[in-house]
């Protein structure tokens, strides 16, 4: 081989191995487009699962303060209707019927205040239902089939389809 060949060999040859050094360095950045790619569309799931978790994590804390200002709301409700059941039982005046009448005028806008916000009372008053009542007592009972509830000592409430307070009654044996 002529030294001209030989030139042209090697230059041939440089060409060819900075041809190839061209391509590897074109797929090593394609490559390392590509992982840049799949990182950020990661990062923008990962952003997006914060969000909505950080949306829920907002809306679970917002209901508990809601269910406890509306659990101790139901103290006071409670105290109502013991209030106004006992002052029914009592002989009645004209002057204590006008009472009772503004009395019971308040005791629907305290249920009507808690219907407002979708707190309302436990429906289920006729078996007992471990999910819905808590059994305080359990009595001998004629008129009512063991498992029956003979009587409910404190009503119960569902707040937005959740139990808020369990309604505490008194079980037939």
């Amino acid at each position: 081989m002529t030294k001209k060949e030989q030139n042209i060999s090697a230059e041939q040859e440089a060409k060819n191995l900075a041809k190839k050094e061209k391509n590897d360095s074109l797929k090593a950045c394609e490559q390392e487009l590509a992982d840049l790619k799949e990182k950020y569309v990661r990062s923008v799931a990962d952003f997006d699962n914060y969000k909505r978790r950080s949306e829920q994590e907002r809306a679970r804390w917002a209901l508990s303060a809601q269910s406890a200002v509306f659990v101790d709301l139901l103290a006071i409700v409670d105290n109502f209707d013991r209030a106004q059941a006992e002052h029914e039982k009592k002989e009645r005046t004209p002057k204590m019927d006008v009472w009772l009448q503004g009395f019971e005028l308040i005791g629907k806008s305290l249920y009507k205040l808690l219907d407002k916000y979708n707190v309302k009372p436990v429906k289920d008053n006729k078996t007992f239902n471990p999910e819905l009542h808590e059994a305080l007592v359990q009595v001998d009972s004629q008129d009512h089939e063991s498992g029956q509830i003979v009587d409910v000592l404190q009503k119960g409430f569902t707040f937005k389809g959740e139990l808020l307070r369990p309604a505490k009654v008194s079980v037939a044996k």
